[in-house]
């Protein structure tokens, strides 16, 4: 893999995010955005994982390490 390549990871659904490269955005379970657009997402620090505004409620996606 080229220096500086990005790294994509497979969260589920046929999703997968870009990791390595742009920055995504953080939180805590208590700092979450007050007024999240739907489909906003982020890493929440307190729990370790990947989350998705859907809308209504937040979910989380179980991540996995994808190797070659």
């Amino acid at each position: 893999m080229p220096k500086n390549s990005p790294v994509f990871l497979e969260v589920g659904q046929g999703l997968s995010v870009q990791i390595g490269m742009p920055t995504i955005t953080y939180w805590t379970t208590p700092g979450r955005p007050k007024s999240p657009k739907k489909g906003t997402f982020g890493f929440n620090s307190d729990t370790n994982s990947l989350e998705f505004w859907n809308g209504t409620v937040w979910l989380t996606a179980n991540l996995k390490i994808l190797t070659n």
